[in-house]
């Protein structure tokens, strides 16, 4: 019987549909072996990758594919297009590449170099770089972080009257045993909150993977039965999913609450704004993978796929703003560059977020219906120069995140939080949410170059609304630069007041937790909102792009807005932290998963063999802990 069932199976249609995709993935394979060549980076990086300007002697004679915006998204997009054979210009208006992951230096003091947004990042991240790269081996490795013990992020209630001793984390088995033996009349709700956080994780994953296909299936499975979990969770604040999980009014419960929600600023987005499903990212998620930084520095990421992009006939062009995107009937055609000159291609990538591409459409292009999710908030930043060893500082390479819950407000997390985003320098320091890392102990590099100089950070979530009578509106051809003259200011002399003002609430925060740092500071510089948009161009001076509320991940006509496949222009694509999530490792995400749509479903099984050929050295190599001096 069995032979006779064999046999009409070897006659049906699905044997030879079963033979076609057999005969075809063994085609890929031969074509994978025979045709592509992995980057190799050469031993000493050319001083003018990553900082060519335009020159049109340098465009080449056919593009393919355009890229506006050389950040993660951007970048890693454009690295995958010219693994395919695509010939890529990549168009960035900054002096340098990298967008939220390049290094700066201030007033050109290169002794200490500050990151503009890639704080730390899982270790798995040089493993995508490597794949988009499509290099034998991971061109810039992650050093995975964590002091002798393990601890990489730690949590404090307020800024200088903990009652409360901080919380440490050292990875996800001991941040849930630690919670327990601190709080264990809530152990239970404890593990039913990770278990959860898990389940809502697995669903994010889907979520991600869908995004490689048609709308009409990524609607279909969002509203399907597999992700009702996704949209019952995904369509609630954090703040109502926390008191709901674990409710209670008392100061014990409401500490709990404080600490499982003390990495929000990761996030960009308030836990009365923020959809509970990032709250799960941060905290339950993301310490199954571990946190790292790259050898160094961020901006090394963004040099090696420059690298592997020229190296294969594209070419990346730093301060060359884009003033418009150019249709041909109802097609997308090129663009236009600031200085006049226009370069056409039939497929144009935008890095740039979903608003600040709205801006360089021509009005037939634009969507009827606006966006309802708005932009995250941005920060006040203070970058902070330290003289002495690490030990002489006592600092290490964790986090420090400080929650504005405290006896004063009765711990009340929600409460302060929204109090200071209402009025942030009413609050005193005790009353500021605020993330201090120090960026130079996390380079397993650093001290070798610059030995005896340490580097600090020390991040404050705040609205553009503090910040927008300030702002002057530059021009369309004007480029962001690191060097003076620096970008006036309305009402330049309040501007800097509460600059300094800003400054001595910041510094005394870093002297109360690292009191050894008192007198070893070289200069502290105060950013805002307002330099980040004149660097990045986000729009409202945000750091990641669009807010990460309920609705964008829920709501379908929100969904469809955001398809990395822009719908109103053919031709044109979306790629980065807006066309998928939020945080640096997500945008490089969001880049390669926009190429691979757009090169079709039949090179995503090639992607898979040259995957799979290039990653399974390394994931026989796990990456080793950094050296914690």
């Amino acid at each position: 019987r069995f032979d006779g069932m064999y046999m009409r199976y070897q006659e049906g249609p699905l044997w030879w549909l079963a033979c076609v995709v057999v005969a075809l993935a063994v085609l890929l394979l031969v074509l994978e072996l025979l045709t592509f060549t992995t980057f190799t980076p050469a031993a000493k990086r050319a001083r003018a990758i990553g900082h060519t300007k335009f020159d049109s002697s340098k465009v080449p004679n056919q593009i393919d594919v355009l890229v506006i915006g050389a950040g993660q998204g951007g970048l890693s997009c454009a690295a995958m297009l010219s693994q395919f054979g695509k010939t890529v210009v990549v168009l960035e208006q900054h002096e340098v590449v990298g967008g939220g992951a390049h290094q700066f230096a201030v007033n050109g003091k290169s002794k200490w170099r500050f990151d503009a947004g890639l704080h730390f990042t899982v270790p798995q991240h040089e493993l995508l770089l490597q794949v988009a790269c499509g290099a034998a081996k991971p061109p810039v490795p992650c050093s995975i972080l964590g002091e002798a013990d393990g601890t990489h992020d730690r949590i404090a209630l307020g800024a200088f009257d903990e009652a409360e001793p901080k919380f440490a984390i050292a990875g996800d088995e001991q941040m849930k045993r630690s919670l327990c033996e601190r709080f264990p009349r809530h152990a239970e709700q404890i593990t039913n909150y990770l278990n959860l956080a898990q389940s809502v994780q697995l669903r994010f994953a889907l979520w991600v993977a869908s995004a490689l296909l048609p709308m009409s299936f990524r609607l279909w499975l969002l509203r399907s039965p597999l992700m009702s979990l996704w949209r019952k969770w995904a369509s609630v604040t954090t703040a109502e999913a926390m008191k709901a999980l674990i409710p209670g009014d008392d100061e014990e419960t409401k500490k709990l609450r404080a600490f499982m929600t003390g990495l929000w600023l990761d996030t960009g987005s308030p836990p009365t704004r923020m959809s509970f499903w990032m709250q799960t990212a941060v905290f339950g998620g993301f310490q199954k993978l571990g946190v790292g930084y790259p050898v160094g520095g961020p901006q090394e990421m963004a040099l090696a796929m420059v690298e592997a992009i020229e190296s294969r006939g594209g070419a990346v062009f730093v301060r060359t703003a884009v003033s418009s995107i150019l249709m041909a009937g109802t097609k997308v055609a090129g663009v236009q560059l600031a200085n006049g000159v226009t370069l056409k291609a039939a497929r144009v990538v935008s890095g740039l977020g979903y608003r600040t591409t709205l801006k360089l459409l021509p009005q037939a292009a634009t969507p009827s219906r606006p966006l309802a999710t708005q932009q995250a908030c941005g920060f006040v930043m203070a970058n902070i120069a330290l003289n002495g060893s690490a030990d002489e500082l006592g600092i290490t390479n964790a986090n420090l995140w400080l929650q504005p819950a405290t006896p004063r407000n009765h711990y009340d997390v929600f409460g302060g939080i929204d109090a200071f985003m209402e009025a942030p320098l009413k609050v005193g320091v005790e009353g500021m949410p605020m993330g201090i890392t120090f960026p130079s102990l996390k380079d397993a590099s650093w001290e070798a170059k610059h030995p005896g100089t340490h580097c600090c950070q020390i991040l404050v979530p705040i609205s553009w609304a503090h910040f927008e009578k300030y702002y002057i509106e530059p021009s369309t051809c004007e480029s962001s630069r690191h060097a003076p003259p620096h970008v006036g200011r309305a009402n330049q002399a309040e501007y800097d007041a509460i600059k300094r003002e800003w400054e001595a609430k910041l510094v005394s925060a870093l002297n109360h937790h690292f009191p050894k740092t008192v007198s070893k500071l070289e200069f502290c510089d105060i950013s805002t909102p307002l330099t980040i948009e004149n660097y990045l161009r986000s729009g409202y001076g945000t750091a990641i792009g669009l807010d990460v509320t309920p609705a964008r991940f829920v709501e379908p006509e929100e969904v469809e807005q955001l398809d990395m496949k822009y719908a109103r222009l053919p031709g044109l694509w979306l790629a980065g932290q807006d066309a998928l999530m939020c945080g640096q490792v997500c945008a490089a995400a969001g880049g390669m998963l926009c190429a691979l749509r757009m090169l079709g479903p039949l090179r995503w099984l090639q992607f898979a063999v040259r995957a799979v050929r290039l990653l399974l050295p390394a994931l026989l190599t796990p990456p080793k802990m950094m050296k914690h001096d």
